[in-house]
C-alpha cells in the first residue's frame, strides 16, 4: 500500500508546482515563447521551416517511433499518459496521503518537490527552448501522427502547410519534469526506482508518439530532469538524514 502510493505521490510533482501545472494545461509541453508565437501566430502566410536531413538518425528515430509503432492501442493510451492533467484529482489525494500520513520523511520529499519542479520547468522551458528555438517535428515534417487535442489523431499532409504548436520542442519540458520527480521520489524510496523510472520513459515516449518531440527533445530533458533529481537528493539527505528506520532490518541466520 505504501509503495502504491509513494508511485503515485511522484506524479503530484506536475500539479504542486505552479510552474508544472502551468506547463501541462491544455495538454501543451511548455510556456509558449514570444519567438514560437511570432513565427506560428503571425498574420502573414505561414512558411514552413526548412525540413530537417531525413537521414539523420533523430528523424529516422521519430518515424519508427511515430508511424511504425502506430496501433489502436497506443492510440488509446498515450493521450492519456502525455496529459498528466486527467490525473489530477488522484495525484492530489495521494499527495495529501503523503503529507498527512509519511511522517517526517514523506512531509520533506513532498515540500522539495516543489522547487524542484518549478527549476526543472523553468530551466526547460524559459531558459533552453528560446535559446535552441528548435521546432517541433509536426511542424517541419509531413505525414505526422498527431494528436491534435479536441480534433483527435490527425496526419498531418505530405507538404507542410500550417502551424500546430505555438512553443519550441527543445527539450522536451514533459521528459525533463517526470524525469525530475521520478528519479528524486525513486533515490528517497528506493523500492519503487524501477516502476517510477518505467513511468518516466513511458511519459517520454508518448511525447514522440504524439508527433510533438523529437527523441533527442526526450533525452535531452530527461537528461536535466535527472541532473536536477540528483541535486535535489543530495539536498534532501543533508536536510533529512537516514535513520535507523529507513535501513532493512538484516535476517539473522
Amino acid at each position: 500500500m505504501k509503495s502504491s502510493l509513494v508511485s503515485i505521490v511522484a506524479l503530484a510533482a506536475f500539479l504542486v508546482a505552479p510552474a508544472g501545472a502551468r506547463a501541462l494545461a491544455g495538454g501543451g509541453d511548455s510556456v509558449s515563447t514570444i519567438a514560437a508565437t511570432a513565427v506560428h501566430d503571425s498574420a502573414a502566410a505561414f512558411v514552413a521551416p526548412p525540413a530537417p536531413d531525413p537521414r539523420s538518425l533523430d528523424v529516422r528515430a521519430f518515424q519508427f517511433l511515430n508511424g511504425r509503432l502506430a496501433n489502436p492501442v497506443f492510440d488509446a493510451v498515450m493521450p492519456f499518459v502525455t496529459d498528466l492533467n486527467r490525473w489530477r484529482i488522484v495525484i492530489l489525494l495521494a499527495w495529501a496521503g503523503l503529507v498527512l500520513f509519511g511522517r517526517a520523511k514523506g512531509r520533506w520529499a513532498a515540500l522539495m518537490l516543489i522547487p524542484l519542479i518549478a527549476a526543472s520547468d523553468q530551466i526547460a522551458s524559459s531558459v533552453v527552448k528560446p535559446l535552441v528555438e528548435r521546432m517541433r517535428p509536426c511542424e517541419v515534417l509531413g505525414g505526422v501522427h498527431l494528436w491534435y487535442g479536441p480534433e483527435g489523431w490527425i496526419t498531418t499532409p505530405a507538404e507542410v502547410a500550417r502551424s500546430y504548436k505555438s512553443s519550441f520542442a527543445f527539450p522536451s519540458s514533459h521528459a525533463t519534469n517526470i524525469t525530475a520527480s521520478m528519479l528524486f521520489i525513486g533515490l528517497a524510496y528506493r523500492r519503487v526506482l524501477a516502476p517510477l523510472a518505467a513511468l518516466a520513459i513511458l511519459v517520454g515516449f508518448s511525447r514522440i508518439y504524439i508527433g510533438v518531440h523529437w527523441p533527442s527533445d526526450v533525452l535531452a530533458g530527461a537528461a536535466i530532469g535527472a541532473a536536477l533529481a540528483c541535486i535535489a537528493f543530495i539536498m534532501f539527505r543533508k536536510i533529512y538524514p537516514r535513520t535507523r528506520e529507513d535501513i532493512p532490518a538484516r535476517r539473522i541466520p
